[in-house]
């Protein structure tokens, strides 16, 4: 959880009296602090400072609060900024206005120093605890298209990534790959030895492609590479560059050997079951060979 410190508080008022009482009960409390005495002034420091809540007055000349509130609200870096109001008014439709508008709440004038900093912190938790939110489910979208050994995408996400290249009729590479007998690999070394085997090679996967190429670990002990609609020589290079980087790789070069097949997808309507039938029925016509090498399907 943040402390105050990390909260960055705006204060926005064409009156510096009231932006020195703000200030001084919010100080003791230990927040940092800008100030704004117009709209403009107040718009700039929001949109190159990072604010975790504004203090905003509603009576200002040219621009009031209330059209500041709704500008802040229709850019994306600042529409979820809490904003505050600071009111002299009662009135009922000012204070529905100031909701209306994307407030989250508002003090009446002259405010009370204890109530101003209750609303401060309330409204403060919300945004910190809005964050964590945020963050788990980060963390958890990003587990769900990890692949939990490897570190790199798995199976949904890769497919995902095919689908839009179909939506989008695109043509497209896939690099299906798979470590030749691993079976036999995991009764020598055994399983933990087997498990580094497949995060080394998907290491040497991930530095020979692009970085706008997409790299899973697949089914098994299979992984794919989905590229662009690159020349056939330039995918060829890409599988070159991996046979030798594997051969580089001491722990690599002298336990597997591997199979690629290259498939140039130019059929959009083509399904995924489909699409992985064809390329698994290439790969079998690969599997008695003795060592590394590949097949180019269309």
């Amino acid at each position: 959880m943040k402390t105050n410190n990390n909260f960055h508080i705006l204060i926005v008022d064409d009156e510096k009296f009231n932006i020195e009482l703000a200030a001084a009960y919010l100080q003791e409390e230990g927040y940092k602090l800008s100030f704004a005495m117009n709209a403009l002034s107040a718009i700039e420091t929001v949109m190159t400072q990072e604010i975790s809540l504004i203090l905003l007055d509603i009576n200002m000349p040219g621009k009031d609060g209330f059209h500041v509130c709704r500008l802040l609200k229709d850019d994306v870096k600042s529409k979820d900024i809490p904003v505050v109001f600071l009111t002299a008014q009662t009135d009922i439709k000012y204070i529905s206005r100031a909701f209306e508008v994307g407030g989250v709440d508002y003090i009446s004038k002259p405010f009370n120093g204890a109530e101003l900093v209750a609303r401060v912190k309330t409204h403060l938790q919300n945004v910190a605890y809005l964050e964590e939110i945020k963050e788990k489910q980060s963390k958890l979208a990003q587990l769900t298209i990890t692949d939990p050994l490897t570190k790199i995408y798995n199976t949904l996400y890769f497919d995902a990534q095919i689908r839009l290249y179909q939506k989008r009729e695109e043509n497209f590479w896939f690099l299906y790959i798979k470590i030749d007998r691993f079976e036999k690999i995991n009764q020598v070394y055994g399983f933990h030895a087997a498990n580094k085997i497949i995060k080394l090679f998907s290491k040497v996967l991930e530095k020979c492609s692009y970085s706008n190429m997409t790299v899973a670990k697949l089914y098994g002990i299979s992984f794919g590479i989905l590229a662009n609609n690159y020349e056939l020589e330039t995918i060829k290079e890409l599988y070159t560059q991996i046979v030798l980087e594997v051969a580089k790789n001491k722990e690599l070069a002298k336990v597997i050997t591997f199979s690629t097949v290259l498939y140039n997808s130019k059929k959009s309507s083509i399904t995924l079951p489909l699409l992985y039938k064809r390329v698994q029925n290439a790969m079998s016509s690969l599997e008695d060979e003795a060592k590394d090498k590949y097949l180019f399907i269309s």
